[in-house]
């Protein structure tokens, strides 16, 4: 599947906003999860002894601000921790109680996150940020990364024809767009969100066998738009789409938490990992 995001660009760069380099970019494997240190004395306790679904793997928290940990699986049960986007968590098992959560395990805690496909995927994921700071995105482990957002920040996957590229621009006008020739025309259309921005992702049929097209276009402020493009060997794929939408990140107040920033810290092994902390307070689940 060739998969393309544009991210619309923000009118002047910044000093540091030159070309990203095309060496791969490793995939984040931290599991942190900050424990809750607020009172929670008026929260309802909920029951934890619920029947569990078999599940298993790596979960990633794709929402820029945060994923809550709860004591059980309910939205009125206690907050035990939050974890970060980018955070990696271990799945004990899931329930449909409630519209459906996972038993989960971070470093330190185990608790129950919403199974929201908006809020966490299943895997781990990459995090990138360019030099310019204009949007930060989580993407698909394994894939690599190059170019720049004025030019297109190319990801690509490592086995098949499916990349994603994010390319920014000064308004929406200036963004790429599918261009509906011979043999193009609009599948359907969906209301999405990213970071605070409403926008319609459509997908678009092809002459060419095994080619879809989507894109959605965000308008930011007067002098920013982010825009997202698609190609696709399937639309059964648009879930990695979606996946980029949800994740993306940028420093605009209409992105609630703003974009994410980066530490590098040593794991177990001697090994680096990348964990990921999404500025503001406020989490989500």
């Amino acid at each position: 599947m060739l998969v393309a995001l544009v991210a619309g660009g923000c009118g002047s760069a910044a000093p540091n906003s030159g070309p990203t380099t095309s060496s791969p970019i490793t995939a984040s494997s931290s599991a942190t999860i900050t424990t809750s240190t607020t009172s929670t004395t008026s929260a309802p306790t909920t029951s934890t002894t619920v029947g569990l679904t078999p599940a298993n793997g790596p979960e990633t928290v794709l929402s820029p601000i945060g994923l809550n940990v709860r004591k059980g699986p309910s939205r009125s049960a206690a907050v035990v921790g939050t974890a970060a986007q980018g955070t990696v968590l271990q799945v004990l098992g899931r329930t449909s109680v409630g519209g459906g959560w996972y038993k989960v395990q971070g470093e330190t805690v185990t608790g129950w996150i919403s199974a929201d496909r908006s809020l966490s995927a299943p895997g781990r994921f990459g995090s990138y940020t360019p030099p310019s700071n204009a949007f930060s995105v989580l993407f698909p482990a394994g894939w690599t990364v190059a170019g720049s957002p004025r030019s297109g920040v190319t990801f690509k996957a490592p086995t098949s024809p499916e990349k994603v590229v994010i390319t920014t621009a000064p308004s929406l006008t200036k963004l790429p767009s599918v261009r509906q020739g011979a043999g193009v025309s609009q599948n359907s259309s969906q209301q999405v969100v990213a970071c605070g921005v409403t926008a319609y992702l459509s997908t678009y049929t092809t002459a060419t066998p095994d080619k879809f097209l989507a894109d959605v276009a965000l308008r930011l402020d007067p002098h920013h738009a982010l825009g997202m493009k698609a190609n696709l060997t399937s639309l059964s794929q648009l879930p990695t789409v979606l996946e980029f939408v949800n994740s993306v990140s940028f420093p605009f107040p209409e992105c609630i938490g703003g974009p994410t920033t980066t530490t590098t810290t040593t794991a177990t092994h001697g090994k680096p990992q990348i964990k990921a902390h999404a500025r503001g307070t406020t989490t989500t689940g």
